[in-house]
C-alpha cells in the first residue's frame, strides 16, 4: 500500500472519528441536561474538606440514595492550596461521572476573588460528562455576601464557552433589592442567622413573589443546624433553633421554588452537615463535631426531597418510610466551657434546651422519650410532626407503642445531656 493511500485513509478515518466525537458530545450534552420544569435538588459540599482516602464514592452514593441531583462545590478555604484543591477537584468529576451523578460550581467570594481563576476552572470542567447543565445551559452558583469588586457578568460569565444559568448567593432580606441588581439568572437565598423562623418565612414568600413577578428561577437554601466557634469573631449559634430545618423545609413546600440547595454536606465547621461526620480521629481533640452524628438530618432529606419532586405541599407518609428521629445540644445553652476563653455564642438567647422529636408516621401512635429518669409519651398523628421537650440530665432514648412500617422496633439511644463540658458544645447530634 502506498505511502499517499495510507495517508489518505488516516485523514479520513481522523476526521470520521472527530465527526463521531462531536456528534457525540453534543449529543451528550443535550441528553445531560436538565429540564427548568424538574424540581431539582442539590447539596452544598465544601471542596476544602476532602473525604477519607480521597475518594468520593461514598458521599456521592449517599446523596444520590436521598435524591440529591448534584453537589455544589463550594471552591475556596481558608489558606487553602489552590494547586491541592485543583486536584481534589478533578477527582471529584471522575468519581461522580463514574457515577452518573452531576457538580457544579460554587464560587465562594470570601476566599476566592479572582475571576480569571473562575473562569479557567468554569471552563475546564464545562463539557465534562459530571457537569449539571439546566435548560441546555451551564448551572453555576456563589456564596456572595457582599457584592465582589468585579462584575460577574463582563469578568466571569461573558467568557465561559457556554451559555450560563447562574444563581448568585445572596444574604439579602429583601427581594426587590435583589431584582434591582439584575445580576445572573435568579436568586439563591441563604439563611440569616439572627432572624427568627417567622422572619425567615416572610423573606422566603417575598423572594416566592418576587419569581413570578420578574420570571426568574428562584433556588432556596435549607439547613440543617448553624453552630460555629473558632474564634471571637466566628463564635455563634443560629437564632432560628430547630425552625430552621423541619419548619422551613415544610413552607418550602408549600412555595416550591424552582431549585433547593441543603446547606450542607460536610461543612463540619459551622455544624450545617448531612452527611457523615468526621470520626474522632479525623477531627482534633477538642473539636465540636467530631463523630457528632446528624444521620437523622440525611434521612429526613430523602422524605422531604421525595415530597418536593412529586409536587407535594404536605407529606404524606407511606409505611415502608415510616420513622421516628430526634436531635439535641449535648449541654445548657447557657453553659460555658470549664476551659473556654471564648464568652458564650452570639444568639445563645435564643436557643432552647429542648430534645426535638421529629415523626414521619402513616398512622398515629405514641412515641415515649426517655429523658434522664423521666419517661414522656407524646401522641403522633399521622404524617409529620415535631415536638420540643425539655431534656432532664442523662442519657436520651426513643420508643414506640407499636411497631414501624417496615416491620422494625423503634429503638434509638443517644449520648448524654450532662451540665456542663470541657468546652462549649453548641452542635446537636441527630439520630
Amino acid at each position: 500500500m502506498s505511502r499517499r493511500l495510507i495517508l489518505a485513509i488516516y485523514g479520513i478515518t481522523h476526521l470520521v472519528l472527530h465527526a463521531l466525537a462531536f456528534h457525540h458530545a453534543h449529543h451528550h450534552d443535550n441528553k445531560r441536561s436538565q429540564s427548568m420544569t424538574d424540581p431539582l435538588v442539590f447539596a452544598h459540599y465544601m471542596i476544602v474538606v476532602p473525604p477519607p482516602n480521597g475518594d468520593y464514592t461514598h458521599d456521592i452514593t449517599l446523596a444520590k440514595a436521598a435524591g440529591i441531583d448534584a453537589f455544589a462545590v463550594n471552591y475556596g478555604g481558608w489558606d487553602c492550596d489552590w494547586t491541592l484543591l485543583a486536584g481534589f477537584l478533578e477527582t471529584f468529576y471522575r468519581n461522580a461521572s463514574a457515577l452518573n451523578f452531576k457538580l457544579f460550581m460554587s464560587y465562594d467570594t470570601t476566599i476566592m476573588n479572582d475571576p480569571a481563576m473562575m473562569v479557567n476552572i468554569s471552563n475546564t470542567y464545562v463539557h465534562h460528562p459530571a457537569q449539571l447543565w439546566v435548560d441546555n445551559k451551564i448551572f453555576l452558583s456563589s456564596f456572595t455576601p457582599d457584592p465582589p469588586p468585579w462584575s460577574w457578568q463582563t469578568d466571569v460569565l461573558d467568557k465561559i464557552d457556554g451559555p450560563v444559568m447562574f444563581m448568585p448567593g445572596t444574604l439579602s432580606q429583601s427581594a426587590a433589592s435583589v431584582a434591582v441588581e439584575d445580576v445572573g439568572s435568579g436568586p439563591f437565598t441563604w439563611i440569616h442567622p439572627c432572624n427568627s423562623t417567622e422572619e425567615e418565612a416572610t423573606i422566603d414568600a417575598d423572594f416566592s413573589n418576587q419569581r413570578k413577578v420578574a420570571a426568574k428561577p428562584w433556588m432556596a437554601g435549607v439547613a440543617p443546624w448553624f453552630f460555629k466557634r473558632l474564634g471571637e469573631d466566628m463564635n455563634w449559634l443560629h437564632a432560628q433553633d430547630s425552625g430552621m430545618w423541619l419548619d422551613r423545609w415544610m413552607h418550602l413546600l408549600e412555595l416550591k421554588p424552582n431549585f433547593i440547595e441543603v446547606v450542607t454536606w460536610n461543612d463540619f465547621g459551622e455544624s450545617s452537615y448531612i452527611g457523615p461526620a468526621p470520626s474522632n480521629q479525623q477531627a482534633h481533640g477538642d473539636c465540636y463535631y467530631g463523630a457528632l452524628d446528624h444521620t437523622a438530618f440525611l434521612k429526613m432529606s430523602k422524605i422531604f426531597i421525595k415530597a418536593f419532586k412529586a409536587n407535594q405541599t404536605r407529606i404524606t407518609v407511606a409505611p415502608e418510610d415510616e420513622d421516628v428521629f430526634f436531635f439535641y445540644r449535648r449541654q445548657p445553652a447557657e453553659a460555658n466551657g470549664r476551659l473556654d476563653y471564648l464568652a458564650l455564642p452570639k444568639n445563645v438567647a435564643d436557643i432552647k434546651d429542648n430534645v426535638y422529636v421529629v415523626a414521619f408516621l402513616a398512622s398515629e401512635a405514641v412515641i415515649t422519650l426517655t429523658s434522664g429518669d423521666e419517661h414522656i409519651p407524646l401522641s403522633f398523628p399521622p404524617g409529620v410532626g415535631k415536638r420540643a421537650v425539655p431534656w432532664k440530665l442523662g442519657n436520651q432514648s426513643l420508643s414506640m407503642n407499636r411497631k414501624l412500617g417496615n416491620g422494625k422496633t423503634l429503638s434509638k439511644k443517644g449520648p448524654a445531656v450532662v451540665g456542663q463540658m470541657d468546652r462549649y458544645q453548641g452542635n446537636v447530634v441527630a439520630l
